[in-house]
């Protein structure tokens, strides 16, 4: 599930918010499932992935504001809008997985000095299953446009981390059922949190690189200035600049020094043509220099 910090698209994608819905009802359904079943079984594996669960809740509740927030127009205090919603909501359902994975790494270490024995593992078995189940129709409701927003990826990354949690809930239900080997428990906790953190820490290094305003990782800046440079009549480039506003907006700016027989209508539309065609940005502002104005 790892992927680098990114925001490459053609543009804003406003998709529909009914996906997010479906996923929020389905996570909230196992999440009360897992907490209830986590409690009568005494599973620490079954509550780790219970209290994965409300982060997801919380994480795609926030998805489903940004959803919301992101199509509001601009006014006079935010003229980009409110699209970076869903990169704050990234940010923090990142670092609240982190604060998640203490917790249980805490009482998995607890229970590996003295591993309590679980009741009714058959249960933990059955519910475990059901929010595998649940966890894949997620994933295949969110998987066609988790590509496209960082929104939607987040979602989609807690979705596919939880079924994996599932996969090692239901293992550890085996092995205990099978063996009475109890240490099978807290070892199916530290699993979960192995899946959780590497999705937290991508979610939450793509947040930070985009509020830093990084340049995305698919464009090289200094392919952009080569290429500019090509154009007839531009003699040099500077003060360019590279960043994303949120996933799939990519902005672009910079200044052309033209050469003493540069023209700056056909210049101006030459590099907008080239960042629109070849780069594939489409919110540029360039602007034409004479050489006497530096």
């Amino acid at each position: 599930m790892s992927e680098t910090p990114d925001c490459e698209g053609t543009g804003p994608v406003e998709g529909d918010p009914k996906p997010l819905a479906w996923a929020f009802s389905l996570t909230a359904v196992i999440f009360l499932a897992e907490l209830v079943g986590g409690f009568w079984s005494g599973s620490l594996a079954l509550l780790a992935d219970a209290a994965h669960m409300a982060v997801d809740v919380a994480a795609i509740g926030i998805g489903l504001f940004a959803a919301w927030a992101s199509r509001l127009p601009p006014d006079r205090k935010r003229s980009f809008g409110y699209r970076r919603v869903e990169v704050l909501g990234a940010l923090l359902n990142g670092v609240g997985l982190w604060l998640v994975v203490g917790l249980i790494l805490h009482e998995a270490w607890d229970r590996f000095q003295q591993p309590p024995a679980v009741e009714h593992v058959g249960g933990m078995l059955l519910i475990a299953v059901v929010g595998l189940v649940c966890n894949l129709v997620s994933g295949l409701v969110l998987f066609h446009d988790h590509k496209h927003s960082m929104n939607v990826r987040a979602v989609f990354y807690h979705v596919v981390s939880d079924a994996l949690g599932s996969i090692g809930a239901i293992a550890a239900g085996i092995a205990m059922l099978t063996t009475g080997w109890w240490y099978a428990d807290p070892l199916a906790s530290v699993f979960i949190c192995l899946l959780i953190l590497p999705a937290s820490f991508n979610l939450v290094r793509e947040a930070v690189h985009i509020l830093l305003e990084g340049a995305p990782m698919h464009l090289d800046p200094e392919a952009i200035r080569a290429a500019l440079l090509e154009i007839d009549g531009v003699e040099a480039v500077h003060d360019l600049h590279l960043w994303c506003l949120t996933s799939g907006v990519v902005s672009m700016s910079g200044h052309l020094v033209l050469s003493p027989e540069g023209e700056a209508r056909k210049v101006l539309a030459e590099g907008m043509r080239l960042m629109d065609e070849d780069f594939r940005i489409r919110h540029v502002t360039l602007q034409v220099e004479h050489p006497e104005d530096d």
